[in-house]
C-alpha cells in the first residue's frame, strides 16, 4: 500500500498543512479549506460552499480516505472549487492512530461513534441536510459500516474500491439510502470481485436503492479525475437524485449526469435509474419527467444496439472475437437496463458455470502461486481461462502479464505441452481481442441520442 501514500504526496501541494487556516466552522467560514477539529480532538479539513446560506442550508459530504493516511486525503485528490460545489465536504483523519502519524477507520464501536460524534458536532454549528458518504478503500467499507450503524443519519454511500465487511448491518431501517459500490476492474489492491460481492449483499437485504459501477481498466487509485468523467461526484449525484425531495436538486443531479463530456463511458445505468425515478415522481416538474422519460427511452435503445451487435453469439463456445471483450463490458454497464437483463438472463446458468468453474481452477491457480510453483500455476491458470473465459477474475492484467511471461519461459519451466497449445488457443491473441471489444463498446455508445 506504500503507492497509495505516494499518491497523497505528490498532491499535497495543495493543501499543505501550514497553509491551512484553522477557522471552527460557521456560516462566514465559505469558499476555502479550512482546519478544524471536534470536541474529542478528531482533527478535519472543510470547505463550505461560497453561496452557502444559512437560512437554506446544504447537504454535507463526508470524505473518509484510505489506511494510513489523513484528512489531507480527501482535497488532495478531489478540487475544493469542484467537487460537491453545493455541499459542505469535511475530510477528518481516520478514527484511530496508527502510531506512525496516520490514521485509520477500523470497525470499531468507538470508531463509528467517534465519527458520528463529529457528524453531529457538525449539524450544530451549520444548517445541514442530508449526508452522504464517500470512502475509498478502508474507508469505503467503513463508510458502509457506519451507514449500517446509524441508517436515520445517512441518505447515500459512495464506496470506491472495497466491499463490506462481514459485521456490516444491512436492514430495513437503511432502505431509504441510496447505493454505490464502486471498483476499477484492475484493482490490484482490493480485488474487483469484493464489490459484486457487497452489491449482491444489499441486493439479497432488499435495497431498492443500490448499484455496482465498474470502472473499466481502472486500478485502485482515487477515479474523481480518471479522463473526462469526474467519477465520485457522477455517482454522489445519483444517490442524491434519488434520495432528494427538492425538485431543483433532482433536476440539477439529472443534468450532472446526463450532460457527460463522454459518450463512450457515460454512466448509462445511473443515467437510466434515475430518469426512471424522476419520470415515476410526483414531486417532478413535468418538463423535467418528459426529459427524464425521454432519456429512458434513449438508453433503453442504447443497450437493445448492443445485444443488437452480438447477433447470435453463443457464450458457451469460446471464439476468437471481440466479444469476449464486449460482451462483459456491456453486462458490467449497462445492469437494470432490459435490453441488458433480458441478454443476461438468456445466458445466465452460462455465465454462473462459468464462475463456478473458473473459480475452481483459480484457486489451483492461487495455491501454486502461494508455493511458487510456476509450472503448476501456469496449467491451472490457463485451465481456469479456458473454463471461465467470461468470469471478470481472468482478465485481470496481473493474472495474464503472469501466464504471459511463463509462457515465455516454457522450456525452462517443463511446461506440459497441452497448457501450451491450450495458451496458443485461448490466450495468444486474447489482448488484442479485449481491446477490440472495448473499441466496439465504445463506438456503439458514441452513437447514443441526447440524454
Amino acid at each position: 500500500m506504500r503507492w497509495i501514500t505516494l499518491v497523497l504526496a505528490l498532491a499535497l501541494p495543495a493543501v499543505a498543512a501550514d497553509k491551512v487556516k484553522e477557522k471552527e466552522p460557521g456560516p462566514k467560514t465559505t469558499g476555502q479549506i479550512y482546519a478544524w477539529k471536534s470536541k474529542d480532538g478528531l482533527a478535519y479539513y472543510y470547505r463550505i460552499p461560497k453561496n452557502y446560506d444559512a437560512e437554506k442550508g446544504a447537504n454535507l459530504t463526508l470524505i473518509l480516505h484510505g489506511s494510513n493516511l489523513d484528512r489531507r486525503w480527501g482535497f488532495a485528490n478531489h478540487s475544493f472549487k469542484t467537487f460537491r460545489p453545493d455541499d459542505v465536504v469535511v475530510s477528518p483523519d481516520g478514527t484511530t492512530s496508527n502510531g506512525n502519524g496516520g490514521f485509520n477507520f477500523l470497525d470499531g464501536k468507538k470508531d463509528v461513534e467517534r465519527l458520528h460524534d463529529l457528524q453531529m458536532e457538525l449539524k450544530r454549528k451549520l444548517n445541514l441536510h442530508a449526508t452522504f458518504l464517500y470512502g475509498h478503500s478502508q474507508g469505503s467499507f467503513f463508510a458502509f459500516l457506519y451507514a449500517g450503524e446509524y441508517p436515520e443519519d445517512v441518505q447515500g454511500v459512495v464506496g470506491h474500491a472495497s466491499g463490506t465487511w462481514t459485521n456490516t448491518r444491512r436492514g430495513k431501517k437503511g432502505h431509504h439510502h441510496a447505493i454505490v459500490l464502486m471498483h476499477g476492474t484492475q484493482d490490484p489492491v482490493v480485488p474487483y470481485f469484493q464489490s459484486p460481492g457487497g452489491y449482491q449483499g444489499y441486493v439479497e437485504a432488499k435495497y431498492p436503492m443500490v448499484r455496482l459501477r465498474s470502472l473499466e481498466g481502472w486500478n485502485h487509485w482515487p477515479a474523481e479525475h480518471n479522463g473526462p468523467l469526474p467519477h465520485t461526484s457522477q455517482q454522489l449525484a445519483w444517490c442524491e437524485g434519488m434520495t432528494t425531495d427538492d425538485p431543483e436538486r433532482m433536476e440539477a443531479c439529472f443534468d450532472f449526469l446526463a450532460s457527460c463530456k463522454s459518450k463512450e463511458r457515460t454512466d448509462y445505468a445511473a443515467v437510466y435509474r434515475l430518469a426512471q425515478h424522476i419520470a415515476e415522481s410526483e414531486l417532478a416538474p413535468e418538463p423535467l419527467k418528459r426529459r427524464a422519460a425521454a432519456a429512458v427511452r434513449t438508453v433503453e435503445k442504447l443497450a437493445a444496439a448492443h445485444v443488437k451487435a452480438f447477433g447470435d453469439v453463443d457464450l458457451a463456445e469460446f471464439e476468437a472475437d471481440a466479444w469476449i471483450g464486449h460482451v462483459p463490458m456491456f453486462l458490467r454497464a449497462f445492469m437494470d437496463v432490459p435490453a441488458r437483463e433480458e441478454f443476461a438472463a438468456k445466458w445466465q446458468k452460462v455465465l454462473d458455470k462459468q464462475a463456478k468453474e473458473g473459480a475452481k481452477q483459480y484457486s489451483k491457480y492461487w495455491s501454486a502461486m502461494q508455493k511458487d510453483a510456476r509450472d503448476k500455476a501456469f496449467v491451472a491458470g490457463v485451465a481456469a481461462f479456458k473454463a471461465g473465459y467470461l468470469w471478470q477474475r481472468v482478465s485481470d492484467h496481473i493474472f495474464l502479464k503472469n501466464l504471459a511471461g511463463w509462457h515465455k519461459d516454457a522450456k525452462d519451466l517443463r511446461i506440459p505441452k497441452k497448457a501450451l497449445k491450450d495458451y496458443d488457443t485461448y490466450l495468444k491473441s486474447l489482448d488484442k481481442l479485449l481491446k477490440k471489444g472495448a473499441r466496439d463498446f465504445d463506438a456503439i455508445n458514441r452513437k447514443c441520442g441526447k440524454l
